[in-house]
């Protein structure tokens, strides 16, 4: 029998989405979450699993620290997620290389020699010890990054892991059944209306819907998240000769100026990704993939020699600062926001889900959000 009322509804069955729900069960809150299509099959399933806090912030500050925050949990978070579900997420810290194909790369320099180099253990290095590194990579490789603390994981299998324990924790998943607005009363937020006209009542409404969150009826203001496509491919890399496991060798994830390239345990290496603003045009097209084959090609010579065995595309939730949007709403109280993760919804999935049950439960997120608030977009 479906319920119609809830402490917590969560708009959304992402990584983002279900992780809060896990966190917010596994404090015995009466949880429903609401997904327009099935959990962790739009970004989480179309996304390549990087956890790179140096990826996208170098020189420190609130986005940084959140980021950091979020690694520091993820070996536990992993731990915990396949003790609970019997699931590998294949939470791998391998580290990450970003090569240049020219000269001395000014850029990669700068970075080694930035303030949070020390924090994730980074190294300048020339080409030859990269290629110690990674025998595969291509003689064009003249320097490289090597950020040690930089860590991956199989994010199919996070959001499988994520479901399940979430599910088990008691967290009740509705599925298929889009948001077509958030019920308001009295100036306070109190529910969902689906599309279908059915309604389910709660305290406290979370908006983790990523790229859709903006298109919700009923919120108190603008929300500027737009989609960004991102297309990626996949080769299996396994040596035919043998059986089992993966034989390419590869163990970093290898960054370049325009593709990277990320080793899974069953033998596939997955490369991505193009960054388009076309909206919500969906599937994968011959020149992003292309231009993605030409790149990796580059970076690792024998990837062309390689069966393709998946080509794919999805929407990164993107703010104009490419800032996630966590917190409260001021102007409608029971309404929360987790969503406009970008790229980094996987690496920000545990402290996201940490903060929002610490402000259901009227405690001090265990980092400053004030940063991520909806508020920096104005009324």
């Amino acid at each position: 029998m479906k319920r119609n009322t809830a402490e917590v509804v969560v708009i959304g069955a992402g990584a983002i989405g279900c992780s809060i729900a896990r966190e917010l069960a596994a404090t015995g809150r009466d949880v429903i979450v609401v997904e327009r299509d099935s959990p962790g099959r739009r970004a989480t399933w179309a996304a390549a699993g990087m956890l790179s806090p140096l990826g996208e912030a170098r020189d420190g500050g609130p986005f940084l620290d959140l980021a950091d925050a979020s690694l520091r949990r993820f070996a536990g978070f992993a731990d915990a997620l396949q003790h609970e579900t019997g699931i590998d997420v294949e939470y791998r810290t391998s580290g990450r290389l970003h090569v240049s194909l020219g000269d001395a790369d000014d850029e990669l320099a700068a970075i080694a020699a930035g303030q949070a180099a020390e924090r994730f253990d980074v190294s300048f290095i020339g080409g030859i010890e990269a290629r110690r590194l990674e025998p595969v990579l291509s003689d064009r490789v003249t320097t490289a990054l090597l950020v040690r603390r930089d860590h991956r994981v199989n994010n199919r299998l996070l959001a499988q892991a994520l479901l399940a324990s979430a599910t088990a924790a008691g967290a009740n998943f509705r599925t298929g059944s889009p948001v077509a607005s958030i019920l308001v009363k009295d100036g306070t937020a109190t529910g969902v209306r689906l599309l279908s006209g059915e309604q389910i009542e709660a305290k406290h409404v979370v908006v983790a819907a990523g790229a859709w969150s903006g298109r919700l009826e009923g919120l108190p203001r603008h929300l500027p998240i737009e989609p960004v496509k991102g297309q990626m491919f996949a080769v299996d890399a396994r040596d035919r000769s043998h059986a089992g496991p993966a034989r390419h060798g590869v163990e970093h994830v290898v960054f370049s100026r325009e593709c990277y390239i990320i080793p899974r345990d069953d033998g596939r290496l997955l490369v991505g990704a193009t960054v388009e603003d076309v909206g919500f045009r969906k599937g994968p097209t011959p020149r992003g993939i292309a231009g993605l084959m030409s790149a990796a090609a580059a970076v690792m010579p024998f990837i062309q020699d390689l069966p393709l065995v998946e080509t794919w595309a999805g929407f990164r939730p993107a703010t104009p600062d490419r800032l996630p949007i966590i917190g409260p709403d001021p102007l409608l109280p029971g309404l929360l926001y987790a969503t406009g993760h970008f790229r980094n919804g996987i690496l920000l999935a545990p402290i996201t889900a940490a903060c929002i049950e610490s402000i259901i439960g009227d405690s001090e997120p265990p980092v400053d959000i004030s940063a991520f608030g909806v508020a920096r977009f104005g009324g």
